[in-house]
């Protein structure tokens, strides 16, 4: 008997996941919003034009040329009392992504990339979290959501730039696999700020999901100094 209702249990669980990503849309014609069901494939590099794809190539021999970064937004609540919301999601803009011909390899470090990209929007979302709980304000997104985003997306750079080195330009043996296996470490260390069904649609909508939400008109700017940066 005991056995039987874990087994409901889960399946309840399994099911709601599937409503919820159902619920949800989480990319559009142009952008992939990170999911972690969803890869990318050769056929989401649907640039109209070659010219990034034959600069890298020139440069380094790429067949690909892929554009991930972040989409960042805060909303508000119209009344007090409630926390605002911020809403960082890790995005490959697909017709700003371009291909020449399939390379396995260049699609591996793509997918790695995009995880890296993950990662940090999950450290920005522990970090917010902190701030809120410490600082205990209703706020702090509309605060600090700037100097987070834009402290931890360049260190995300730096190690998509590190990664391109490694893998490509140095050719450490085993780089790949040992970046991976880093990569993997920290989604998981970081899981429970995974970026969400809801987080994606946020941007796919492009309004407020949340009833007695509005999208914030201005939000603190970057507030560090030059020796944070």
């Amino acid at each position: 008997m005991k056995n039987l209702a874990l087994t409901l249990l889960f399946l309840c669980a399994v099911f709601v996941n599937i409503v919820a990503q159902d619920k949800y849309q989480t990319e559009t014609e142009n952008d992939l919003y990170w999911q972690p069901e969803r890869k990318i494939e050769f056929s989401d590099y649907q640039s109209k034009t070659d010219t990034n794809c034959i600069k890298f190539n020139q440069k380094y021999g790429f067949q690909m040329s892929s554009n991930i970064g972040f989409r960042g937004i805060v909303d508000i609540p119209q009344k007090r009392g409630k926390i605002d919301k911020g809403y960082i999601v890790p995005v490959f803009c697909k017709n700003c992504s371009c291909i020449l011909s399939e390379d396995s390899l260049n699609l591996k470090v793509d997918r790695l990339c995009f995880d890296i990209a993950e990662t940090f929007a999950r450290i920005i979302r522990r970090d917010l979290d902190d701030y809120q709980k410490t600082m205990n304000i209703d706020n702090p997104n509309a605060m600090f959501f700037t100097s987070i985003k834009n402290k931890w997306e360049e260190e995300m750079r730096a190690f998509f730039g590190q990664i391109i080195r490694d893998i490509f330009v140095d050719k450490k043996e085993n780089a790949y696999e040992e970046w991976r296996k880093m990569v993997d470490e920290g989604l998981e260390q970081l899981k429970e700020y995974a970026t969400k069904p809801e987080d994606c649609y946020r941007f796919v909508l492009g309004k407020p999901i949340e009833k007695g939400y509005m999208q914030a008109k201005t939000i603190m700017g970057d507030m560090r100094g030059k020796e944070d940066k």
